[in-house]
């Protein structure tokens, strides 16, 4: 019980609680670039953000 209460001891920090948060919404990856590629590599699925909206149209 004591090491589940140390856990909870070290201060997070906020921009990294939002991190975590909008990665655990959209049901993204949380990480450097290259762990993000490594991911999608290994599990053949995008894990960053896509753009929003339509894609463009080619002109050709």
């Amino acid at each position: 019980m004591a090491v589940y209460r140390a856990l909870f001891k070290a201060h997070v920090d906020g921009k990294l609680i939002e991190d975590i948060r909008r990665a655990v919404n959209k049901g993204l990856e949380l990480g450097n670039e290259s762990f993000k590629d490594e991911v999608e590599v290994l599990y053949g699925r995008r894990v960053r953000q896509a753009r929003m909206g339509r894609p463009v149209k080619s002109l050709i």
